[in-house]
């Protein structure tokens, strides 16, 4: 007997502070054929009038409740700056709405934990943004790791380095990612949530040390870093760096990483478009690097309509930002 298609599931996208994820997601929304893309949020009436245009979504305000007190729709995708996120998903969590989350959830664990607990009360689905375990690059990864090709994972670096964000496309400041009651850190966090995520799926392993340190190295009059390497010992022993930073030259912008394991070796990098894997007693073997996309979207469908749990979960997403708030308490003590 076939099996029923799934009715479409009704999105209302609030806020758009963080638009570069916020403006892709909507697109994909209004573009997919299995989603519907409901309503729009943003408290600046300007930024959600350009996004409705771009989406064709019709219903639109400035008032979350809009959203929130819908009946009609199932879920949200908050992408409001991170200090609003918390009292914004906990309202959805209580109203049933499954969740895509801004990253990180919180900027603070009293407030990740009250996420965390009305989440799990409401058993609805929660999809932290800085989880991408379903792209090509992803798979890609965790099948070398799967398969043993690696052997035991002893070491890994992944850096980032980007230029300042703004605030608005062609905008000339940052905004709210420079303002400390805003986020929680600067140019560090603004990426290593997607790296500390990707390593607790690929070295399946809790950090038991964490150092580094900060830096303005090139915005010195910003209140926040645009600098930051952290070093992580994790519980099996593996040591792993994460640099991230806002210091990149227009054009130069990069992303990369090398995992180096007990009897291979695999990098990848977005300069050279490759991705490069070694096993023992072999040679490199290089290959275009794969894709490496927000699936948000894909793992808040699989859970709702196929119930397939995300890559990473609610408390997961919580473990991510207590992993970047002790970064900062020890590069503060290292002062």
């Amino acid at each position: 007997m076939p099996t029923a298609t799934p009715a479409p599931l009704r999105i209302g996208v609030i806020g758009l502070d963080h638009w570069y994820a916020a403006i892709p997601f909507a697109l994909r929304v209004a573009a997919e054929p299995g989603v519907r893309l409901r309503a729009l949020v943003d408290r600046d009436p300007d930024r959600v009038a350009h996004v409705a245009g771009l989406t064709g979504c019709e219903r639109t305000s400035t008032d979350p409740a809009f959203i929130l007190e819908d009946a009609e729709i199932d879920a949200i995708a908050c992408f409001t700056s991170v200090d609003r996120n918390p009292d914004l998903v906990v309202a959805a969590a209580r109203a049933g709405k499954h969740i895509v989350s801004v990253k990180p959830l919180a900027t603070n664990l009293a407030d990740a934990d009250r996420v965390v607990e009305e989440v799990e009360r409401a058993g609805v689905v929660f999809v932290p943004s800085e989880s991408r375990h379903t792209s090509p690059l992803a798979r890609r990864l965790s099948g070398l790791v799967d398969s043993g090709r690696l052997g035991e994972l002893r070491s890994g670096t992944f850096a980032m380095h980007s230029t300042l964000p703004a605030a608005w496309p062609g905008a000339g400041e940052p905004g709210w990612w420079a303002d400390p009651a805003r986020t929680a850190g600067g140019a560090w966090i603004d990426h290593a949530v997607y790296q500390i995520d990707r390593i607790t799926a690929l070295f399946r392993s809790p950090v038991a040390a964490i150092t580094g340190t900060t830096a303005n190295l090139v915005h010195r009059e910003l209140p926040l870093e645009d600098y930051g390497h952290a070093v992580l010992t994790l519980e099996s022993g593996a040591v792993v760096t994460v640099e991230d930073t806002w210091i990149s030259p227009a054009g130069a912008s990069s992303t990369r990483a090398h995992i180096v394991g007990s009897r291979g070796a695999v990098f990848h990098s977005t300069a050279t478009e490759s991705l490069g894997v070694a096993e023992e007693g072999g040679a490199w073997t290089v290959e275009t690097l794969p894709p490496d996309p927000s699936d948000t979207l894909d793992a808040l469908l699989a859970a709702v309509n196929d119930a397939v749990a995300p890559g990473s979960t609610v408390r997961i997403a919580r473990q991510t930002l207590a992993t970047c708030l002790a970064f900062y308490d020890a590069a503060r003590g290292a002062r």
